[in-house]
């Protein structure tokens, strides 16, 4: 998934194709659950990537990126509405992520998050 935006690393449209293959990854490979405050179900649509740091050597290319996104709480019309039975609340996470250059493969490696 991330052949494309490693094609363009250190060029013009490296973030904008790093943001499209995070969003294309699976729920399961970004590991927002250990972000969430008040739901473990994600809205994977919100999620959104901004690259806040960057480094490389000639094997991996290290990157803290921030990622915004809204955890769907259900069965809830707190606001004394009664088809407002799905809300989102906003969320946000940072990640530190390395990219193989040979294989593009993701790994996140830690895991910090705002309350």
């Amino acid at each position: 998934m991330f052949k494309t935006a490693l094609k363009h690393w250190g060029k013009d449209g490296f973030t904008q194709h790093f943001r499209t293959a995070i969003k294309a990854l699976d729920l399961d490979l970004l590991p927002l659950e250990k972000c969430c405050n008040h739901s473990k179900t994600i809205d994977k649509d919100s999620i959104d990537v901004m690259i806040l740091s960057s480094s490389a050597n000639d094997k991996t290319i290290h990157l803290k990126i921030g990622v915004f996104f809204c955890e769907v709480l259900t069965g809830c019309a707190c606001s004394d509405d009664a088809s407002a039975t799905e809300i989102r609340e906003n969320s946000y996470c940072e990640l530190l992520a390395q990219i193989d250059r040979t294989s593009a493969q993701i790994e996140f490696t830690y895991v910090s998050y705002a309350s």
